[in-house]
């Protein structure tokens, strides 16, 4: 995936080379002043526990976990973060561990959905999904299936019961013998919280994610809900404008049109990326129109299934 591209006709190679140079120090960053935000979100919850003051930190700590659980999961299995492979996969391995997701599951579930992107028979992210519907895409933002789903799927691959098509013979070994090392460390975590009496597992790290899924599912909702299901990147994947503290929390992925289009670009570069596909009045990124914020799509997404219209069920 590190050099694979979708649109060879968009931009000059040269330019690619340039903007698909990878940084430790800008992995660094971004990591750090997120581990950083986490530590402040989490002292907070320390000193405000038993107030309503410490609800709004509780909800803000389950984001950022999130965030990085996810978007920085994402960016460190695309080994884009970092420069250093090792740090890529040092870092992945706690993003998913906190989001119950192994990481090289997730780099081949992830794979799969890039090479597919909405075919309903490969695409990984809806293989077995219907149509949306209302009632589906409001059971979906209340997430209360994922850490069943989740739970559901470490414990299947831990038995050694494969049935995901888009997994090879050849990996599969590896990818049980990662989730029974992921089942192992939450059994030491749940083992030393009764040893402890602890119940800091559930007040830092489980209860804020559950708190903050509805606003995972309605930031994912973004990337391809309710786009066209064709092979063509640009009208099926939705770049999505966002200021600055998003573009942290996501690691630039509101960018997600341009990030599908050439994946091995790193976070940071992922602006200077879009500003160079879409310059021009003839650019085929004019088809990609940057939608207005999150929260209006999901709206506008809403509101189209409320009408039943048709291009909305699209999942």
């Amino acid at each position: 995936m590190d050099n694979w591209m979708f649109r060879r006709d968009l931009i000059d190679p040269r330019t690619l080379r340039t903007l698909s140079r990878r940084s430790d120090a800008k992995g660094a960053a971004r990591l750090f002043s997120q581990y950083a935000a986490m530590a402040a979100t989490g002292t907070g919850i320390f000193f405000l526990w038993g107030s309503w003051w410490c609800v709004p930190v509780f909800l803000a700590h389950g984001v950022l976990l999130f965030a990085y659980g996810y978007a920085g999961q994402h960016e460190l299995v695309h080994r884009t973060a970092f420069q250093t492979r090792q740090l890529n996969d040092v870092a992945a391995h706690v993003a998913s561990f906190i989001r119950l997701f192994p990481t090289e599951y997730q780099r081949s579930w992830h794979f799969a959905h890039h090479r597919n992107t909405k075919d309903p028979e490969k695409d990984s992210e809806i293989l077995g999904d219907g149509k949306l519907t209302l009632g589906r895409y409001l059971w979906f933002l209340a997430g209360l299936d994922y850490w069943t789903y989740r739970t559901g799927v470490l414990l299947r691959v831990a038995r050694g019961r494969k049935i995901e098509p888009f997994l090879t013979d050849e990996e599969w070994p590896g990818l049980v013998r990662e989730a029974r090392i992921y089942l192992a460390g939450y059994a030491l975590v749940a083992a030393a919280s009764i040893a402890f009496q602890s119940w800091a597992a559930l007040i830092y790290w489980l209860g804020p994610l559950a708190a903050a899924t509805p606003f995972y599912r309605a930031y994912i909702a973004t990337e391809h809900y309710a786009r066209p299901q064709v092979p063509d990147v640009i009208l099926n994947t939705r770049t999505t404008h966002a200021g600055p503290v998003m573009q942290w929390l996501m690691w630039n992925m509101p960018y997600h049109t341009e990030h599908h289009l050439f994946p091995g670009v790193p976070f940071h570069k992922l602006a200077e990326l879009s500003r160079t596909l879409r310059a021009g009045e003839n650019s085929p990124m004019a088809a990609n129109q940057i939608a207005r914020s999150h929260l209006a799509v999901n709206w506008e997404i809403f509101r189209g299934l409320l009408r039943r219209d048709p291009a909305y069920s699209v999942r």
